[in-house]
């Protein structure tokens, strides 16, 4: 018989033999069995319920091995909202909400958008959440995780149009134009690799991770592209990594000289989006 508190603090003393960060543990705990900060106090020193401390102690040994929280539990918040993640998704980071906001605010009602490499969907599913009149599309190369995508478009009952493909070919097969496009694509070279918490590497996809050509290949393919989807005055807004701002931009106006590239940085002052007017 253990009640909650009790089974935390064991979980903790794990953490702290293996030098892992004890809030793991808590946050473990809250999200597996979808309990805020308040219902934990008022429940903690109730003994734990057969059902709670099998999962918990299935759930603790995974994270123990190092499995990021999300994939355990199955879920991941982004801007306040619930998401469902599996190993074939990226998990959402805070960052990508900032990236969003700013594409939100540079497009309009009506406009029809899409987000490139959409992931568990989080960012066209917001976009479509906060404004019903937008026509919203969104792509993955992977069926696996457009699956993801559609199952938490259907939960959070919206209306997205996802296709299948590489980058824009699947909007272009279909003669699709847009007034803004969104994308946070795989942008890390290999070589970051051995800087990368082990955790990311160990069961992230490294498909939404890493790009080719250090970290540009997809951008460039999108670039490349953008002619044959973009509608005059197409808003288009870039997730990057920190050191990539001046040579994306550079990239940029070398292909489209007439661009007005702009680097915007993130909350912690690190550049993280490009962004710029077709």
């Amino acid at each position: 018989m253990v009640n909650y508190k009790t089974r935390l603090s064991n979980a903790k003393m794990k953490c702290i033999e293996l030098d892992i960060e004890t809030t793991r543990a808590e946050w473990l705990m809250l999200d597996l069995l979808q309990w805020s900060k308040a219902d934990y106090l008022m429940h903690k020193d109730e003994v734990m319920s057969d059902i709670h401390l099998e999962l918990y102690n299935d759930a603790e040994v995974r994270m123990l091995k190092g499995e990021p929280i999300q994939y355990i539990v199955g879920s991941q918040s982004f801007y306040g909202e619930t998401f469902k993640v599996t190993e074939d998704c990226l998990i959402p980071r805070p960052e990508t909400e900032e990236v969003m906001l700013h594409f939100y605010n540079e497009i309009h009602s009506d406009d029809t958008i899409v987000d490139i490499g959409t992931g568990s969907g989080n960012i066209p599913i917001i976009l479509k959440k906060k404004n019903r009149s937008l026509t919203v599309y969104a792509t993955d190369l992977y069926a696996t995780v457009l699956a993801v995508a559609q199952e938490n478009a259907l939960s959070h009952q919206v209306d997205i149009n996802f296709l299948q493909g590489d980058a824009l070919a699947p909007l272009i097969e279909r003669g699709i134009k847009v007034n803004g496009l969104i994308s946070n694509p795989p942008y890390i070279d290999d070589s970051e690799a051995v800087l990368m918490d082990d955790t990311v590497l160990k069961y992230e996809p490294h498909s939404a991770l890493f790009a080719e050509d250090n970290g540009y290949k997809v951008y460039d393919v999108i670039l490349n592209q953008l002619p044959k989807v973009l509608l005059p005055n197409a808003k288009v807004v870039f997730e990057i990594g920190y050191k990539q701002g001046q040579t994306l931009k550079q990239k940029i106006q070398s292909k489209y000289p007439s661009l007005d590239v702009q680097i915007i940085k993130d909350i912690n002052n690190n550049d993280r989006i490009i962004s710029f007017e077709w």
